[in-house]
């Protein structure tokens, strides 16, 4: 397993089995002992919904997806030349492609069992858009990687404001005016994402504490098994212990009575002496 491997699996699942999945491959990583493989899976963030379904299409519909890259560089071309026709041509051309890349990408939510709120369907158009004028983002949309949706703020020159025939190349060109930015509902979607966030890493600790305290009870387990052998080893010494002493002091009974039976025999020896002196007198 590679990190390139583990993404790939991740960022495919339901974002519901994304932590218990990523901890799993940590562990597989650590099991391993490839620590900075481990840190580095640990690293990835969980993506919204928005995101998977935007990541499913690198994962299921990649030759649709490459499509997005051929019109980003249309774009950027037709840009460079300020050619009218050439941006009306690719607007169209870039509206159909976004519709039916959202369109595949809640069929393909759907076919996992998750149908797509009418939000989280414009969270992944605006995202596909700014794929279109943004190679950073274009890049995580065709590696599958994204982790949350993206806002996208234009389409390059409104066409009310492109450059008229004969126009000096260096007329300033008007930007088309933004639509006011919702401030409640971007003030929701962060919360929600710290609400996410915090969620993810209560998860992690959670587990951690769990591995820990099963890593304390085998360790506890352990201590009291040796504890056991060690009182075990203690009594039989202990047993040992008497029964040295209790040899010693049958040797010692032993070591008297050879003294004494001895002396008992130069005793006799000296008696049968005298006794064989009176009689030869």
């Amino acid at each position: 397993m590679d990190l390139e491997a583990a993404a790939e699996e991740l960022y495919a699942a339901d974002p519901d089995d994304f932590v218990p999945a990523r901890t799993a491959l940590v562990g597989q990583a650590r099991a391993a002992k490839d620590r900075p493989l481990a840190v580095a899976i640990g690293a990835l963030k969980k993506p919204t919904r928005s995101a998977w379904l935007v990541n499913l299409l690198a994962h299921d519909e990649s030759d649709a997806l490459s499509g997005l890259s051929r019109l980003a560089q249309k774009v950027a071309q037709a840009h460079q030349r300020v050619d009218l026709a050439e941006l009306r041509q690719v607007s169209g051309e870039r509206q159909r492609l976004l519709d039916d890349l959202t369109r595949r990408a809640v069929a393909a939510g759907v076919a996992r069992g998750y149908s797509a709120t009418e939000a989280v369907r414009s969270e992944v158009h605006g995202t596909l858009a700014s794929a279109v004028a943004d190679p950073a983002v274009l890049t995580e949309v065709l590696s599958g990687r994204v982790v949350r949706a993206q806002v996208y703020s234009g389409f390059g020159f409104p066409l009310g404001a492109m450059p008229q025939p004969g126009a000096s190349a260096v007329s300033p060109v008007v930007a088309e005016p933004e639509a006011p930015a919702d401030d409640g509902a971007q003030a929701r979607r962060l919360a929600e994402q710290a609400v996410s966030e915090a969620t993810d890493r209560l998860i992690e600790a959670r587990a951690a504490l769990k591995q820990a305290e099963a890593t304390e009870g085998e360790t506890r387990a352990q201590l009291d098994r040796a504890s056991q052998e060690v009182a075990d080893l203690r009594a039989e010494l202990r047993r040992a212990e008497q029964g040295e002493e209790q040899v010693r002091r049958s040797w010692t009974q032993s070591s008297d009575d050879v003294h004494d039976a001895r002396t008992a025999v130069r005793q006799a020896e000296q008696t049968l002496a005298q006794a064989a002196r009176a009689l030869s007198s």
